[in-house]
């Protein structure tokens, strides 16, 4: 299985509530869709690398605990290493690749907007559960289940040195 791209949820507390910084995609894969912040592993670059330049071109913005959270899987033949971070504050950057807004995390676990399997590892990706494997099922492109897995050792270890 090939693992060749990054996402990360960004939070922050503003008002008593839990926000999530979503990007609402206006290029594919997942057009017209929000979805956490990531792309594509380039060549040379190690996972965290990757994770770093992303948040960086998509947001402006510098966040503090990138915390690797595991890996999304679809259907056993790609997926994405997830993370997750804290906002320090600042101004969000304009992006290419769609609108930038906070969203309420509740919204986030429950909007038809948002990329369909989403709601069902976020809930874990921000709790500080050990990071594990979410593995999606997918049909005809529509999501079906999710299963979540220990994480494998070899994963772990590629996250850091990837």
């Amino acid at each position: 299985m090939e693992i060749i791209y990054t996402i990360c949820f960004i939070t922050r507390t503003t008002y008593n509530e839990d926000e999530v910084l979503m990007l609402f995609r206006k290029k594919e894969p997942n057009r017209d869709k929000w979805n956490g912040i990531g792309g594509k592993i380039e060549k040379g670059e190690t996972v965290l690398e990757s994770m770093e330049r992303e948040i960086r071109e998509e947001t402006g913005l510098t966040v503090k605990r990138l915390t690797y959270r595991g890996i999304v899987t679809w259907n056993e033949t790609g997926g994405m290493y997830v993370y997750r971070a804290e906002d320090t504050g600042g101004e969000l950057s304009p992006c290419d690749e769609g609108e930038l807004a906070w969203k309420p995390v509740q919204w986030a676990m429950e909007a038809d907007e948002v990329v369909s399997n989403i709601k069902h590892y976020l809930g874990d990706v921000l709790r500080q559960a050990p990071p594990q494997q979410f593995a999606c099922i997918y049909e005809n492109d529509r999501f079906v289940s999710m299963e979540t897995k220990p994480l494998p050792h070899f994963a772990k270890e590629s996250a850091l040195t990837n």
